[in-house]
């Protein structure tokens, strides 16, 4: 092509390519533009025509006044304020139906951000005008009173297919975005807002701090919950005496039983003994330094010490010298051989792992080798930090008929159940555990109770009253204490007679899948436990005894925690308790719901826990009831 000449346009891809006199390429427009056909471009692409002096050939100068022609229809498209609204629709009507909503901002700063199609400018190249305003809207130097920030032109996508569709046209309404950041600041500084912002900020004080207020006088008019007291591990957990050769044969066959007394019992410490050979009739006690060759080694009672602590159970050593007669140091009980004897026993074994030591019989010796005893006991817990207890066992019924041992003892276990049973003086079962809990309430008397019903040797209350004292035993503050057996209903041999062994096939046929079912009393025993050492009010709350007429009724609570109420029938006729009539001006001490839930009972029983009426509840002959109640202030 000559450099003056007036050529074919280049066609490279779609696109017409079109030169000037000087060679110098021209700016791209789509191809559609140069074979004629029309379709508006979504985005305003500025076009530099050729200077005026410059010369081309025809068909560039048909290309440039199409193109000129184009740029003035779509300049005239974008300042649509100055033409007719229907007008502006037609345009609109004409653009692609399928291009997406636009929403043309109307600031400088986003007109300035715009990109351009255009590249630089050459050096010697006439000045561009600048892109033309493209919101169909009237530019902001052509409003009246418009606002330069804020104001947006937004075409809704529903009113752009009508445009399209040939509807009436785009509504065009300016919507307001907000003001700028000068504008927001310049306008937050007003006496208005500084006095709405001050009235904000002393309400939400004032909010705050009722709030506070609120929140400080609930929690100052709310009950406080009682400080929990200090307990020993022992008064924690029941104790389990078992001789070694009647309850596992030796010790080995103990230490694989430690998993029932843990598992289905619960408790928390095992009392062993006797473990010492039987003495000659030379001797006033036997060796109680040695352990018995016929339960095993030393080495087997130290593994049976190992084997209870990993399951969490303490052992205490039952060092009594006679644990089967009337009298258990007879003529021992003042020789001080005897006494330096025991004395020496005690410091052979409580070099070992143990958590202390049973003594029966104490009411037979004098009051201050019982205290030596005790403190040589006590004085230092186990090699693997178990606080020692000695545990005193008495053959009175009364504790406060033991001679007082200096500083006291803080175990004390013996046939206190007894007192409950039916008898021809005036006394009743209530006054009876009256007494005892007044015993044990008393302020200068540390000492505390273990409730049994017998002794491996011997039992101490009668069969017809077994299961309801067995209730008491686990209902009554202190320490429940079972001899081998009892939870079975295990007779005991006649005196000086051998120890029937463990009816292990009780337990062991019902969990087999046998025929046989649980006995009542280890039934009992299972659900008492887990439910003690759960409520506090059975294992720390204080004891009281209700009137209930021929009745005994205790009342167990601590603080806000349920209520218990542990109801026996002494007699052999049906009972009911609390039928009579009361006075309504005289309060109830302690007081009583009209309704409690029954949790237990030794007499036949519905499944489940049901509600009872009070006043209408019959206690059969020897029945035992745990009843429970929610904690109400009243």
């Amino acid at each position: 092509m000559a450099a003056h000449g007036g050529g074919d346009p280049e066609k490279d891809g779609g696109v017409a390519r079109t030169r000037d006199s000087t060679s110098r390429p021209l700016r791209l427009c789509p191809a559609p533009f140069a074979s004629g056909r029309f379709r508006p471009p979504s985005r305003l692409v500025p076009f530099d025509p050729p200077g005026a002096g410059a010369s081309a050939a025809p068909g560039v100068a048909v290309l440039v006044g199409v193109v000129s022609a184009v740029w003035a229809w779509f300049s005239r498209s974008i300042k649509g304020a100055a033409e007719p609204p229907d007008a502006r629709h037609e345009d609109v009507a004409e653009m692609d139906p399928e291009s997406p909503p636009r929403e043309l901002e109307l600031s400088a700063l986003e007109a300035e951000k715009e990109p351009m199609a255009a590249a630089e400018a050459e050096p010697g190249t006439p000045p561009q005008a600048p892109p033309p305003h493209r919101d169909p809207s009237p530019a902001p130097e052509q409003r009246q009173g418009g606002e330069k920030n804020g104001l947006v032109m937004k075409i809704p996508p529903e009113e752009e297919e009508e445009a399209a569709l040939g509807g009436t046209g785009v509504s065009g309404s300016p919507k307001f975005t907000g003001l700028g950041k000068e504008e927001l600041l310049r306008e937050a500084g007003t006496p208005l807002w500084a006095r709405a912002r001050l009235v904000l900020l002393v309400l939400f004080w004032a909010g705050w701090l009722g709030m506070l207020g609120a929140a400080a006088a609930i929690v100052a008019q709310a009950p406080r919950c009682q400080p929990l007291p200090a307990k020993a591990w022992w008064e924690l957990g029941a104790l389990y005496r078992a001789p070694p050769k009647a309850f596992g044969g030796d010790l080995k066959g103990v230490e694989k039983r430690l998993g029932y007394l843990k598992e289905k019992l619960q408790v928390g410490g095992l009392v062993l003994g006797p473990v010492a050979p039987q003495k000659s009739p030379e001797e006033l006690i036997p060796p109680l330094k040695e352990l018995d060759p016929a339960l095993g080694t030393s080495q087997d009672f130290s593994a049976l010490l190992q084997a209870a602590k990993d399951k969490g159970l303490k052992v205490i050593l039952d060092l009594t010298p006679n644990p089967t007669g009337n009298r258990v140091w007879g003529d021992a009980a003042n020789d001080p051989g005897v006494h330096q004897q025991v004395q020496a026993a005690l410091s052979h074994w409580l070099k070992e792992d143990i958590a202390g030591i049973f003594l029966d019989g104490i009411e037979e010796l004098p009051p201050s080798v019982v205290a030596e005893w005790r403190n040589l006991t006590e004085q230092q817990p186990s090699p693997s930090g178990v606080p020692r207890v000695l545990v005193a066992g008495t053959r009175l019924q009364e504790p406060w008929l033991l001679p007082q041992v200096p500083g006291g003892l803080r175990l004390l276990l013996g046939p206190f159940l007894q007192l409950l049973e039916p008898r021809a003086d005036p006394e009743s079962p209530s006054g009876a555990v009256s007494n005892l809990l007044n015993f044990l309430s008393f302020s200068n008397s540390s000492v505390g109770l273990g409730w049994s019903v017998g002794s491996p040797w011997e039992a101490w209350v009668s069969p017809k009253l077994r299961l309801q004292q067995l209730l008491l035993l686990w209902g009554l503050p202190g320490t429940p204490v079972l001899s081998y057996g009892d939870e079975l209903g295990l007779q005991r041999p006649p005196e000086n007679q051998q120890l029937p062994t463990m009816p292990w096939e009780l337990i062991e046929e019902p969990k087999n899948g046998g025929n046989g079912s649980e006995p009542p009393e280890l039934e009992l025993c299972t659900a008492l436990a887990s439910l003690r050492a759960h409520e506090r009010s059975l294992l720390l709350g204080e004891a009281q005894v209700v009137p209930a007429g021929p009745a005994l009724a205790v009342l167990r609570r601590w603080d806000q925690s349920e209520r218990f109420l542990l109801l026996l029938n002494p007699q052999d006729s049906t009972l009911r308790p609390f039928s009579g009539t009361r006075d309504p001006g005289v309060p109830q001490d302690p007081p009583l719901p009209a309704s409690a839930t029954l949790h237990y009972s030794t007499g036949p029983k519905a499944p489940g826990e049901q509600q009872v009426q009070l006043q209408e509840l019959q206690v059969g002959p020897y029945q035992g009831l745990l009843l429970g109640f929610p904690y109400s202030p009243q």
